[in-house]
């Protein structure tokens, strides 16, 4: 009898155990199973990030079931960091995909969540004063008023140097003779630094650190691009996700999560814009608050509802740095790209039937 009801107390001992670890098995394979992905970008903070940290921030990523590393390398050209296998995906203008490509190197861009060239001009406001311009004047007239100026960039080859060369080309200017580029390590506050030095006289660069220019050192804009672009960039695919062609090899899976946790965020911004509005003001502190309503009036509407790539648009990215690369007195970018070459859709259009 008490052989017996050992036996039994050991059977339900071991039935137990069976079950407990077959309940701890399940819950670590369920953690494991969350794919963690690490993700490059210029600056820390800025709209032009934001659909990526708004998305791991508000839990959309968390959703998707994916977790997601940004990291900043406060330099203007990113995209060689996907040779090292160290970062995963690198968030910056097609630029720089583009020319990658033409070297050779094997990455695919396969989101993209920004469609206006959202990097504006500041001049400092006795500049703007002095040349009778504003951001309201004709296009030829803000390009002159950059003449003889010291104009800061994040660095050659990144967008705000584009859209100086850009520009310049519109305007019949020469950007390596009318006006001086000056590339600036460091970021928005580098660039802030070198106003209140009188390093540069004007800059380009994305929000916050514009209005910040507007708020701190007595900035005004000459090119406010979200709102008033040129009419040649008035929908242009500026900010996109690129990838090595081996991360889309082995680990796609988790690339399809991400691209569905941006997709969540991108929902969100367009049909929640209060709940953007209350995020960003928390993300972007230290802006005042007229000027943050102002930054928000600008830049809260500067996403793609959707964050898959559009072969018009990349079209439209070609033509733009062919026309800069001949201000640089660099050649054109190879005639074999297209959108089939460059860009994976596939991964996004995935993320995308799963929402």
């Amino acid at each position: 009898m008490d052989n017996a009801k050992i036996t039994r107390r050991k059977a339900i001992g071991i039935v137990g155990g069976v079950a407990a670890a077959s309940f701890l098995s399940k819950t670590v394979h369920a953690q494991a199973s969350v794919p963690e992905l690490t993700t490059l970008r210029s600056t820390s903070k800025s709209w032009l990030w934001a659909a990526e940290d708004y998305a791991n921030s508000a839990g959309f990523f968390t959703e998707a079931r994916v977790k997601v590393a940004s990291n900043a390398s406060n330099r203007g050209t990113n995209i060689a960091a996907l040779q090292g296998g160290g970062v995963d995906i690198v968030l910056g203008d097609p630029g720089e995909a583009l020319r990658a490509r033409g070297q050779n190197l094997q990455i695919r861009t396969f989101v993209a969540t920004v469609n206006r060239y959202a990097s504006h001009i500041l001049l400092k406001n006795d500049i703007l004063t002095k040349r009778g311009v504003d951001e309201k004047a004709p296009l030829a007239k803000k390009i002159e008023a950059l003449k003889g100026l010291k104009l800061g960039t994040t660095g050659p080859g990144a967008a705000p140097d584009a859209l100086f060369r850009f520009l310049a080309s519109l305007g019949g200017l020469d950007a390596n003779r009318d006006f001086q580029l000056v590339p600036i390590q460091g970021g928005g506050p580098a660039v802030l630094a070198a106003l209140q030095q009188n390093v540069i006289e004007g800059f380009c660069l994305s929000s916050p650190t514009a209005d910040l220019a507007v708020q701190r050192q007595g900035c005004g804009y000459l090119f406010q691009m979200a709102l008033n672009p040129p009419p040649q960039m008035a929908e242009v695919q500026y900010i996109v996700a690129s990838t090595a062609e081996s991360t889309i090899a082995t680990k796609r899976d988790a690339l399809e999560r991400y691209c569905r946790g941006i997709a969540l965020a991108l929902r969100s911004i367009k049909n929640e814009p209060e709940k953007f509005k209350a995020w960003a003001k928390d993300w972007f502190e230290g802006l005042e608050p007229a000027t943050f309503d102002l930054a928000f009036a600008n830049n809260g509407a500067i996403y793609f509802a959707d964050p898959t790539p559009k072969s018009e648009l990349l079209a439209k990215n070609i033509e733009f740095i062919n026309t800069v690369n001949k201000q640089m007195g660099a050649a054109a970018l190879p005639d074999t790209l297209s959108f089939g070459n460059v860009s994976d859709p596939s991964i996004a259009a995935a993320a995308m039937k799963s929402l």
